[in-house]
């Protein structure tokens, strides 16, 4: 009975959130590079980060925070506070990235090499 509380504390108790592995972004209406490139979600000590890499540089996602369905995350993007909000789907993802002022769509796919 032991044994199977604690296999069943292990396998329910892992984090199920739906943004986890690479994905391919693409952002229209961006300035040139940043308009596609890679968001790999991982869990980092409890807690979901990601690493955002497109043909400017390599930008850290230090924390996504899961509000009621969608999940939201600030960072900075060349001193820009970036703010970018997730709404994950089986297949793909949307949401908004808000920028200095602007909403702008932006949709993930899972990536393929």
């Amino acid at each position: 009975m032991l044994c199977c509380m604690v296999y069943g504390m292990a396998v329910y108790g892992q984090d199920s959130s739906p943004l986890q592995g690479i994905w391919s972004y693409t952002v229209p209406e961006v300035p040139y590079g940043y308009e596609k490139g890679t968001i790999e979600f991982k869990q980092v000590d409890n807690q979901l980060t990601g690493v955002m890499k497109n043909a400017n540089g390599t930008y850290n996602i230090r924390e996504i925070k899961k509000e009621n369905q969608l999940y939201t995350s600030t960072i900075y993007v060349d001193g820009t506070e970036v703010t970018i909000n997730f709404d994950p789907k089986p297949d793909k993802i949307t949401g908004v990235v808000k920028v200095e002022g602007y909403e702008i769509p932006i949709t993930l796919t899972p990536f393929k090499e």
